[in-house]
């Protein structure tokens, strides 16, 4: 069950890469870059691979596994405590779980919890442990141009096969953190943990005025850059707040194109409802008929195409019903 060998499981799910000796597990910090500013480049952390007890003996991050799943999937309470039951859930849904054992685990995580302490100043520096170009294989397997990434500073992590997108103050511009998402495997991380992007948009600072494209991915952004097409920014998810919303208000033309999926369609039509309430006229990619789920996916013809087929707001419900 999950206290007798499922801990491993449970690591390699949340991307961390980990050797066993004996009882411990050892590995990389998983928290080592939000704590001090710089990878654990040697093995520095180890977990207990029976009771889930975690500790890093460079940095001093510790905890239990509950707490190490809240860290890194980034469930929070409205008081920016790590969301035990979240964690929970998320075990719950992910692993075979003993809940005997769990109820340990969230009780002694609730009575031993200390928050993660504030990240190291961001500066343009803490880019520079990732290579300025990724490998051509990674570019192709993406449809991205070197100049385009180079345009948006995306970055790549050659150690882990990673894109690394930088998260900006709409305000000036200062680096806040980045979100890495793997190109091989099904890895994706803001960091640091809780980085509030969702106050910014991804290609704001690139941004004049005329038509803004709205997606859910940077890396569709940049896609879309590589294509000629200029003006895209993303949302670093589905979800939309009302920050980024405001932001949005600096477009003569606004164009929304989501996901081709359940989340992406229900942000759409909580974008159309949003943007009548505000009085903001829109328009919205149109995918009938496309069997592709993100411009991303899309030959370049078919991008132009469906861009082009924008539906405005008066008729969005047709884009994504």
């Amino acid at each position: 069950m999950y206290a007798e060998g499922s801990v491993e499981g449970v690591l390699s799910n949340l991307g961390i890469e980990v050797t066993q000796r004996g009882d411990e597990l050892l590995g990389l910090c998983p928290m080592h870059l939000e704590r001090t500013g710089r990878e654990d480049n040697n093995p520095s952390w180890s977990m207990n691979a029976e009771s889930g007890v975690h500790h890093c003996f460079s940095c001093g991050y510790k905890g239990t596994l509950l707490t190490l799943v809240g860290e890194i999937k980034e469930f929070t309470t409205t008081w920016g405590r790590v969301d035990f039951e979240a964690a929970k859930e998320w075990l719950r849904n992910n692993v075979e779980v003993n809940f005997e054992y769990l109820a340990r685990q969230l009780e002694e995580a609730r009575n031993s919890y200390v928050p993660i302490p504030a990240p190291v100043g961001m500066s343009e520096a803490r880019l520079s442990i990732f290579d300025s170009v990724a490998p051509d294989w990674a570019l192709s397997a993406r449809g991205l141009t070197e100049d385009a990434c180079v345009l948006h500073g995306v970055k790549w992590n050659s150690n882990k096969n990673s894109w690394i997108t930088p998260i900006r103050n709409p305000n000036g511009f200062k680096l806040m953190g980045w979100q890495e998402k793997s190109q091989t495997e099904r890895f994706f991380r803001n960091r640091p943990t809780g980085v509030a992007k969702s106050k910014t948009l991804f290609g704001l600072e690139l941004f004049k005025n005329g038509t803004m494209i709205v997606v859910e991915s940077p890396l569709d952004a940049v896609k879309l850059s590589s294509l000629g097409v200029f003006g895209a920014v993303s949302t670093f998810g589905a979800s939309i707040s009302d920050d980024q919303l405001q932001l949005m208000k600096a477009a003569d033309k606004l164009i929304f194109a989501m996901d081709n999926d359940a989340a992406g369609r229900k942000a759409s039509a909580d974008m159309l409802e949003r943007t009548r309430k505000e009085g903001m006229e829109c328009w919205f990619l149109n995918y009938q008929g496309s069997e592709y789920k993100d411009i991303g996916e899309m030959p370049e013809h078919l991008v132009h195409y469906y861009l082009e087929g924008s539906k405005h707001s008066v008729f969005g419900e047709a884009a994504f019903l």
